[in-house]
């Protein structure tokens, strides 16, 4: 029995020093979700991510590329939105959670344009939006990608 105490005592001192800390220098984004994956004109799109970072100093830029998936469409919808994060004074060891909206053809900014093929001959685009960004320190994240969202062509 005395020689059974020290070695759980040793394995449970091992787990609890070994475990790996979920706060790093570079800021840790990751996809949560989006609102749907498909959508009719004159819809909202809404993405939802989160971050961590150990010295909490995410409150510089996020950025987010659309790709289109369809040939046709790439030059015309594809292409790359850069927002600075506001200055929400976080501390260490930091989770703050992103929402991005936008409106598809819609009438308010940010919107989503649909894609075009010749001068007026609408057609459904298939895209996915991948997302990244820096911190104060210029910690690079890891890049994070959505799914597949189908954008109806117009009626």
């Amino acid at each position: 029995m005395k020689i059974k105490l020290p070695i759980i005592v040793l394995i449970m001192l091992g787990f609890v020093t070994c475990t790996k800390d979920v706060y790093n220098t570079s800021p840790t984004l990751k996809f949560e979700s989006v609102n749907a994956t498909v959508f009719p004109q004159q819809t909202t799109v809404i993405f939802n991510l989160t971050c961590t970072d150990k010295e909490g100093d995410v409150v510089d830029t996020i950025w987010i590329q659309r790709i289109s998936k369809v040939a046709a469409c790439s030059p015309m919808v594809s292409g790359i939105d850069s927002f600075p994060i506001p200055n929400f004074h976080p501390t260490k060891n930091v989770r703050a959670d992103f929402q991005f909206t936008y409106t598809y053809a819609g009438a308010f900014a940010p919107n989503l344009i649909a894609c075009s093929i010749g001068n007026s001959e609408s057609t459904t685009d298939t895209s996915y939006f991948r997302f990244w960004m820096h911190d104060k320190a210029q910690h690079v994240s890891d890049t994070v990608q959505s799914p597949d969202l189908v954008f109806l062509k117009q009626q």
